[in-house]
């Protein structure tokens, strides 16, 4: 008994790598966006060829991912979160959409902001806006700014990105004749730059590093929405987060409290993930599909 079931298990063990590997064969993913907002949250699009199907399209999302979506055209499919990557099931050949929204993707330090993810193909990262990227690795092909956003051309495969946050950068100009000191504010324009050469992030490594130490004694590094602090108060999108629920029967989606709430996407999950950390809800899955649960009675 023992040993056909150690046969048994062993062959589904080769049947999914099997079938992983056909996937993997059968899926090419043909474009990527990733975007990182000011709060450090990072919604990553990506766009896949399937050329035949049945297969498993297997999705590197590293980072916990908050959100997700997939769909073939307009129609959703089944897909499962094994905390790295997305599994999907694709039963017909074509394109599929694929995006998804980590929270947990970026860490910062004093003023240094640092972000880890995967590329599924090349394609372009954009950072927040009036922020200066540090440190890149892998190098990439080409920067350059859309709207006072630096762009990285990247190539697949893991992303690190160090980043800090800029003030606008301000002039200052003094007419002698008048006695009159006017400040105008330089708004970047819409540029295209290669790639930093080492040569060109040596300073602005050493820039970072002066800054870090001159905060060290009071720099703590810690995960974003990781560790303790004071108590966090609700307000009220919070309390309205939290009524939609209790009204929808107890238990919804993060689609569904959007719809009660008409909170957008990135701050809404910001604010569910904070529910759950203070332990209003609860997680869950109903379906494939991610659920949020009250733990208490009304959501109180």
């Amino acid at each position: 008994m023992a040993l056909r079931r150690a046969v048994a298990v062993a062959t589904l063990a080769v049947a999914l790598l099997a079938l992983l590997a056909v996937a993997r064969a059968q899926a090419t993913s043909i474009s990527a966006t990733a975007r990182i907002d000011e709060a450090g949250d990072l919604e990553l699009y990506a766009v896949y060829n399937v050329t035949s199907a049945p297969a498993l399209l297997v999705v590197p999302a590293k980072s916990p991912a908050a959100y997700f979506a997939v769909e073939n055209g307009t129609t959703e499919l089944p897909v499962q979160y094994n905390g790295t990557d997305l599994l999907v099931a694709v039963d017909q050949p074509g394109i599929v959409n694929v995006s998804y929204l980590t929270l947990q993707a970026t860490s910062k330090e004093g003023a240094l902001w640092e972000a880890n993810f995967t590329m599924p193909c090349p394609g372009d990262v954009f950072l927040p806006p009036q922020s200066t990227p540090i440190y890149v690795s892998p190098v990439p092909q080409q920067v350059f700014y859309v709207n006072g956003s630096p762009a990285l051309v990247m190539p697949s495969g893991p992303v690190t990105i160090e980043y800090m946050m800029s003030p606008p950068v301000s002039t200052t100009t003094t007419v002698v004749a008048h006695s009159v000191t006017t400040t105008s504010s330089i708004t970047p324009t819409t540029t295209t730059t290669r790639a930093p050469s080492p040569s060109y992030l040596l300073p602005l490594i050493i820039v970072v590093v002066i800054v870090a130490a001159g905060g060290a004694g009071a720099a703590l590094v810690m995960r974003r929405r990781g560790g303790g602090g004071p108590a966090e108060a609700l307000d009220d999108r919070d309390r309205a987060i939290l009524s939609a629920i209790s009204k929808l029967g107890g238990e919804a989606t993060a689609s569904q409290v959007m719809g009660e709430t008409n909170i957008p996407r990135s701050p809404l999950y910001r604010r569910l993930d904070k529910l759950v950390r203070l332990g209003y809800l609860e997680e869950g899955v109903r379906g494939n599909t991610k659920v949020y649960r009250c733990r208490r009675p009304g959501c109180s």
